[in-house]
């Protein structure tokens, strides 16, 4: 009987150990898996609602002026509002297709929009690059479809895109921004949580809308002669 006692005690003591022990465990993996899993996704989007063609009678319709010309140098950059950050250039117009200007114009183009949040006290920023967002090569020739900001006297884009750009064999191709993902990822001091900062609009399409790329400069000022016509018919 004593013998029996003695087993049973040896039993019950084995028994409550290993409960521990399996306790212990799922303690220290549990603590493991919350120290070191994913971190948790702070997503901070803008919604932007953009003038969006990709044809020239669409440009042409939202542009008040319609020039042809070349960059000629970098002014600065300007901060057009809502943390919007343009590049300016000084633009050498060569030929008016439409609206009443001349000579030397300021131009901005839409560069970056600076996105911002704050988590746990701490601020956290990304710039997120805009769909016009294009450097231009200096003596090339560019067709602009713009608008004018006053009173600063600046000229930017009417829609996206705004430029055309005209090659060496004088064919146009429609410039903007290929990036379609256009969004950064910042993680958080503690490491707890990652901002997904982005820009959300329709201008992901404008590849499919581009009808422009591969015409003539012959075609495409025909084209935008009688887009402008029409336009200044309706006016």
């Amino acid at each position: 009987m004593i013998i029996k006692g003695r087993r049973r005690a040896i039993t019950l003591i084995f028994t409550v150990t290993l409960i521990a022990a399996i306790a212990l465990i799922l303690n220290n993996n549990f603590a493991e898996s919350s120290t070191t899993g994913e971190p948790e996704i702070i997503a901070v989007t803008n919604h932007a609602d953009y003038a969006i063609s990709g044809d020239l009678s669409g440009l042409v319709g939202f542009a008040d002026y319609i020039v042809t010309g070349h960059y000629e140098e970098f002014i600065e950059n300007w901060d057009m509002g809502e943390k919007y950050i343009s590049d300016v250039y000084k633009f050498v117009i060569d030929k008016v297709n439409y609206g009443d200007v001349s000579g030397e114009i300021e131009v901005a183009i839409p560069h970056y929009q600076q996105l911002s949040t704050i988590v746990e006290g701490q601020q956290y920023e990304a710039e997120i690059d805009l769909p016009n967002y294009t450097q231009p090569e200096k003596g090339q020739k560019y067709i602009l479809f713009l608008k004018k900001v006053e009173p600063k006297n600046i000229f930017t884009p009417a829609s996206v895109p705004f430029q055309i750009e005209i090659d060496q064999t004088n064919k146009g191709k429609l410039k903007f921004n290929n990036n379609k993902n256009a969004e950064k990822e910042v993680l958080t001091k503690s490491k707890k949580e990652k901002i997904v900062f982005s820009i959300e609009s329709d201008s992901d399409n404008i590849e499919a809308l581009d009808t422009i790329t591969g015409k003539t400069l012959e075609d495409l000022e025909s084209q935008i002669t009688k887009g402008v016509s029409l336009k200044n018919n309706k006016n």
